[in-house]
């Protein structure tokens, strides 16, 4: 992999150095020769070295391999979301043992020195000249890195690549002093100092961190593309000069000029065969000092006069696994083109990204082929035990690993599985009309028997996988007009690459998010910053990109952008869980993952992090309850009497919405479905929970429970996801109402979380409960509008038939003589005083053997002001009655409302 490694004495000959940054390339083979796919893996030995001033402001001993890792593999996620046409880009990265990284990035093997000479003549400088196109593109390749904060100390021949197609330039390796950090979490190697300006050249070997990151600045690789453009066009030849002679000679003009010292080679005078206005832009890029020099883009533009051509980016189809989401600018410019490339082999119309995912689909294996190749393979440890070890902990004396440094010869990947496992895919699959209806059902059909198969196997699954990431690759691409059939697809799974996009479609991210991100004061001190610093340290450190400081900085940024923008709220403890899986997908979009962060607390946490949150939490608490006992009458009973209440242990599940409890892994398959309902499904999450223990919960007592909750068992997400989907169904949606709840609560909204679901379009009706009734009530209240919906399947209010639970069993617990003057529709008299023998049991009689016997479907208890249905709800709860419910504010205040009838009239 191309670095610089930088030194003060030069030895008179190509230095050699130990190689820490090793490089092998490896190509996936079989596709078009026009258009081969090709991706290089590089080898990364991590070893954090402290030279005194780094990014790390103190020496810690824990701060060794395993820890400079996992910074590299915070580092990386930035590189990997680069994309531009004129940089090779970072795809993956696998951490491997001995503090070894493979890094997999795209790789083509022509560079700029196996391009004939021929092709670099002095004819016309016109835009479609190799040199012209050769300068345009470096240009806008470092321009976009500049623009990305991505440093880049020089450039050397070997870093610039052409693709297959011979007509664009790439950089290559441009991110390798990036990912060490300057130095501080690997050693860099030395490709060719004879292209380093004088400005990296002049710092010294030992120099690293902050002093080497302060000497690059954005005209730094500007002077090597001058070097390397005289270099092809044959005015000089760098590579016949020793290194000792060409870098004394730079270093000895600092007063002068450098080309003036280049006049004594032998070619130097075909520098005088260019035209003057080019000669004046080199001379200026070749300035000693670096402030003096211009940076890419205005090189671009002063190279652009001088050749007589006005240099533009070349817009770029809209990516939405990369590009800014949700989209500003207008998506279907560049949509409009036709490839037959692409037409022989679809596959090649896809992005690199889904290329790779779906070659290690079809059994691609990096480190096994990199071990089948020779190299990483394991070797006693006895052979790096060092023979000398100093004071400031160096060793010397190990016996040298001979596969740390491949030959760099290109090794083929073997990737024909790949294409061979989708030879027989129609081609009409790479291409889906999504207004289509009668193509999206073909296209459905093939895949209806995978839908129904475990997600496990569905994400490992090449074909389908294939399938859904070209669907929600156009679904996105139209997003926020796809919005309902994103919600409708991502209601059966979720392809893992699109899920940060994904996510923040059903969380109906809209608007500049950018602009407004960068809008808020995130850098102020602020009385959260104590706890933050300390709670950060703690946030799934499991994990190793979240021990990385990267991910530190980045979720602190995150925390103190929402406090700011949220004067009404405050940080409590949990903030940093909750905002770690939406930070996580979006690692190299903050302002996305703040977007979706604000949109998530807003729907599903809403008032949870008031000052005083205290009612909030215990309102939440309550309807938890009230939704065991709906479900579970048993559960509910046995942990009431035990005095095993919700506070005890369910406060960290909804206040960090399980991520306090499940690992990431785990919480990304959770949140797939839990973004899909609404503020309620959470409660029947945390009920499905229940339910998985509800066997270990029933057979023990208060402390054996306590044990149980404190080291929380591995659970089945998926079976309690769906668990829980099927509470959610079956649930009146009135049952869930809570005065706390966002302002888009308690409304007619519908949900994809089951499509044919009765909580779509549900008429729910709004009521507020005081918080000490709620407490004090066991079963859930339902409202007269939910009631009547169910009582008439025809009379939707939406017009259209969705299916619903069975028509609930009302009993009136009102005295006979109340209930013969008026109630609901098909009701039960159960009167409440003679309803119950004195063991709590019910008291034989027709109405109480029919009540009996619909044991299992909705009950409704009412009464004129819910004055006795309440305790007789719970009376029939202690019996074990599930799905009871009561009429909210009974039955008297309907009576001018019509739906009231004399049961006489039935």
């Amino acid at each position: 992999m191309v670095s610089f490694c930088l030194f003060f004495d030069l030895p008179p000959s190509h230095l050699v150095y130990k190689c820490s940054w090793v490089s092998a390339a490896y190509c996936v083979d079989g596709m078009s020769s026009s258009e081969a796919l090709v991706f290089g893996v590089c080898t990364v030995f991590a070893s954090y070295e402290h030279g005194g001033l780094d990014s790390y402001t103190e020496v810690d001993t824990t701060r060794n391999g395993t820890w400079a890792s996992a910074q590299i593999l915070g580092r990386f996620r930035t590189l990997a979301s680069l994309r531009h046409r004129n940089i090779c880009s970072y795809v993956d990265i696998i951490r491997c043992k001995h503090d070894r990284l493979m890094i997999i990035t795209e790789h083509h093997s022509k560079c700029l020195l196996e391009v004939p000479s021929k092709e670099f003549s002095f004819g016309a400088w016109n835009s479609c000249s190799f040199p012209v196109q050769l300068v345009a593109n470096v240009l806008h390749g470092l321009d976009y890195l500049v623009s990305r904060q991505i440093g880049l100390p020089g450039l050397t021949p070997e870093m610039i690549v052409v693709d297959e197609r011979g007509s664009n330039f790439k950089i290559r390796d441009f991110g390798s002093v990036y990912l060490s950090d300057y130095g501080t979490l690997s050693p860099l190697q030395l490709r060719d100092p004879r292209y380093c300006p004088p400005e990296v050249l002049t710092l010294g070997a030992e120099t690293t961190g902050i002093l080497f990151q302060t000497a690059v600045s954005d005209s730094s690789a500007v002077w090597s593309l001058a070097l390397i453009l005289l270099s092809v066009l044959q005015c000089i030849s760098p590579s016949t000069v020793p290194v000792k002679t060409w870098v004394t000679k730079m270093l000895t003009t600092i007063e002068t000029s450098f080309l003036e010292a280049l006049e004594s080679m032998d070619e130097f005078q075909k520098y005088t065969e260019m035209t003057e206005s080019v000669r004046g832009v080199l001379e200026r890029w070749l300035l000693l000092d670096c402030d003096d020099r211009p940076t890419p883009k205005i090189a671009l533009e002063t190279f652009g006069e001088a050749v007589r051509h006005k240099f533009e980016a070349v817009p770029e189809p809209y990516d939405p696994l990369w590009g800014r989401f949700p989209p500003v600018e207008l998506r279907c410019r560049n949509e409009t083109r036709f490839d037959k490339e692409f037409m022989r082999s679809p596959l090649l119309s896809r992005n690199t990204d889904e290329i790779y995912s779906l070659w290690k689909l079809a059994g691609g294996d990096v480190v096994s082929e990199v071990k089948a190749h020779g190299y990483a393979k394991e070797e006693p440890p006895v052979f790096s035990v060092p023979q000398i070890v100093t004071g400031d902990q160096k060793m010397l004396g190990a016996s040298p690993n001979p596969h740390r440094d491949p030959s760099g010869n290109l090794i083929t990947l073997n990737v024909e599985p790949l294409f061979d496992k989708l030879y027989d895919v129609p081609k009409e699959l790479y291409f889906p009309l999504l207004l289509r209806s009668n193509d999206a059902e073909l296209s459905a059909i093939d895949y209806s028997t995978l839908s129904k198969l475990p997600l496990a196997i569905r994400e490992t699954n090449l074909k389908y996988q294939l399938y859904r990431q070209i669907l929600f690759h156009r679904l996105l691409l139209c997003y926020p007009y796809t919005t309902a059939t994103i919600r409708k697809e991502a209601a059966l799974d979720i392809p893992p690459l699109y899920r940060s996009r994904v996510w923040a479609a059903l969380l109906e991210v809209q608007g500049d998010i950018a602009e407004k991100y960068d809008s808020i004061d995130k850098d102020s001190p602020c009385v959260s910053d104590r706890q933050i610093d300390v709670d950060i340290p703690r946030c799934h450190q499991y994990d190793a990109i979240m021990t990385s400081a990267v991910a530190h900085w980045k979720l602190r940024r995150i925390l103190k952008a929402w406090i700011a923008d949220h004067p009404q709220f405050v940080y409590w403890q949990g903030l940093d869980s909750l905002t770690t899986p939406l930070m996580y997908v979006n690692f190299h979009d903050e302002a996305l993952a703040y977007a979706c962060l604000t949109a998530f607390v807003r729907k599903y946490v809403y008032s949870f992090f008031l000052k005083d949150n205290t009612p909030v939490i215990q309102e939440y608490l309550a309807v938890f309850s009230h939704l065991l006992a709906f479900h579970d009458p048993v559960l509910s009973s046995h942990l009431t009497t035990i005095g095993f209440f919700p506070e005890l242990y369910a406060i960290p599940w909804f206040l960090t919405m399980f991520t306090h409890v499940f690992p990431l892994h785990k919480i990304f398959h959770l949140w797939d479905q839990l973004l899909l309902g609404d503020e309620s499904f959470p409660l029947f999450v945390g009920l499905s929970l229940l339910h998985q223990l509800r066997d270990r919960l029933l057979g023990n007592g208060f402390n054996e429970i306590l044990l149980i909750f404190s080291d929380f068992p591995d659970l089945d997400i998926q079976l309690c996801l769906q668990r829980a989907k099927e509470m959610f169904t079956i649930t009146p949606k009135s049952v869930t109402c809570r005065r706390y709840a966002s302002e888009n609560m308690n409304h007619t909204e519908p949900t994809a979380l089951s499509s044919s679901g009765n909580r779509q379009a549900v008429p729910t009706g709004v009521y507020e409960i005081d918080l000490e009734t709620l407490k004090t009530e066991i079963s859930p209240r339902i409202t007269w509008q939910e009631i009547h919906w169910l009582l008439n399947p025809g009379g939707g209010s939406n017009g259209t038939s969705h299916k619903r639970a069975p028509r609930p069993i009302l009993v009136d617990v009102r005295l006979q003589e109340e209930f013969l003057k008026g109630t609901f529709p098909h009701s039960m008299n159960i009167p409440f005083t003679s309803a119950f023998d004195a063991d709590g049991k019910l008291l034989s009689s027709f109405e109480s053997r029919t009540l009996e016997d619909s044991k299992g479907k909705l009950v409704v208890v009412l009464d004129g002001k819910c004055n006795y249905s309440p305790t007789f709800a719970a009376k029939l709860v202690q019996l074990g009655f599930p799905h009871v419910c009561v009429l909210h504010q009974g039955i008297d205040h309907l009576k001018t409302s019509g739906y009231v009838t004399v049961p006489n009239s039935w």
